[in-house]
């Protein structure tokens, strides 16, 4: 069975408050001795290092309680998927060769279809693509899933002399990536963070246009895939 998407975002909140309280214990123990010693209170003397490794373990921790606090609230925004869920669905027909009008349907949280975005392209193919955030496996078997955004439908010439000799033809969807997602592709699986997400990053899925057929898009915790069905 798949954990849900309010699976994820309860767990979240749990690692968030867990990393808070954590954090704060050390942090609160050296100002409680600072306060103490300007007082002139007796208090047990301690090494420098124990300092230094309150002061460590208080940051760690709180970071890592802020970062879960992010991603409860990314998830609220963007969409979270198990092992395999469709998410759109596609349609593309030639109205001209490296003419194409793209139909675009996504699937809502609840399996429902949403409104039709249709978008005139020039190339080969179409394409879909967005923004990927995947967790470690260990945070998959707990409830956490790739989240996700498809913020981007756009043409795509096969041949890359044909795609350098035609002006590129492309469509920002929910306000394209934006300045969250960027900030994880540069450092979402930097230092303590990379124990926990696996990589972030853009990703696109691409296929050639048929009028009697339906591609269904999905996303997995590899990403995103098209699978294509017949009429």
């Amino acid at each position: 069975m798949v954990p849900s998407a309010d699976h994820a975002r309860w767990l979240l909140v749990a690692v968030s408050a867990a990393g808070l309280v954590c954090g704060a214990l050390p942090l609160l123990w050296v100002l409680r001795r600072m306060g103490r010693a300007m007082f002139g209170r007796p208090q047990p003397a301690v090494g420098g290092g124990r300092y230094l490794f309150a002061l460590v373990a208080g940051a760690v921790f709180s970071g890592l309680g802020l970062f879960a606090l992010g991603l409860y609230v990314a998830l609220s925004a963007y969409g979270v998927v198990g092992q395999k869920t469709r998410i759109a669905e596609v349609q593309c027909i030639e109205l001209k060769p490296a003419h194409l009008r793209v139909y675009y349907v996504p699937i809502l949280d609840d399996g429902t279809r949403g409104a039709t975005e249709t978008y005139d392209v020039a190339g080969d193919e179409w394409t879909v693509g967005g923004d990927v955030l995947r967790f470690r496996p260990f945070l998959n078997t707990l409830g956490l899933k790739t989240v996700f955004k498809v913020s981007r439908v756009e043409g795509r010439w096969l041949d890359a002399a044909q795609a350098n000799a035609h002006k590129g033809s492309a469509f920002n969807r929910e306000g394209g990536t934006t300045a969250g997602w960027l900030q994880l592709y540069r450092d979402g699986a930097r230092g303590p963070l990379g124990w926990l997400i696996a990589g972030a990053h853009g990703q696109a899925v691409s296929q050639l246009p048929d009028r009697r057929a339906l591609y269904d898009l999905y996303v997995t915790p590899n990403g995103f895939v098209v699978d294509k069905r017949e009429l």
